[in-house]
């Protein structure tokens, strides 16, 4: 990696910027890859085989026998674990894309709605850290009356 300053870049203004050295012992594409799979893809897979093995141990258990208000619960973790996932892979989504867009140098953010648009979308991403407890907040009952009974004592 390399730091230089560009003058006359923007209003007469120096600024500077860090880019990747160009030569033969290094692929860019080869790094935007391997960033898109460690950081994306493979927390994806990982998390979604996780909850599968973790679902489909509840459905093969006993407890609670077959009852409706068992297969009711059953539906309501499975709703949560979809729902879980889901928000994961969308909200990261977007700024994986750009990101790869950009090695790719098709997406360039030259406008001001492409600016905005990748400050959203790093916004969204950095939203699926903290996500999490609100879904469980308003999607899991037993979630809710644990809160309830430690906040009243």
């Amino acid at each position: 990696m390399s730091c230089h300053v560009d003058k006359n870049l923007y209003q007469d203004r120096e600024i500077a910027s860090c880019t990747f050295l160009e030569n033969d012992q290094f692929s860019r594409a080869a790094f935007h890859i391997a960033f898109f799979s460690s950081s994306y893809l493979v927390p994806l897979v990982l998390i979604s085989v996780l909850y599968m093995c973790m679902l489909s141990r509840l459905w093969r258990s006993s407890v609670g026998g077959r009852s409706a208000e068992s297969k009711k619960s059953k539906k309501r973790v499975t709703r949560l674990v979809v729902v879980v996932v889901a928000a994961f892979a969308s909200l990261w989504f977007p700024i994986q894309i750009i990101l790869v867009l950009k090695s790719m140098e098709v997406f360039v953010p030259d406008t001001y709605f492409k600016i905005s648009l990748q400050i959203i979308s790093h916004v969204l991403a950095y939203t699926s850290s903290c996500i999490n407890p609100l879904l469980y907040a308003f999607l899991s009952e037993n979630f809710r009356k644990a809160f309830r009974k430690v906040s009243l004592s």
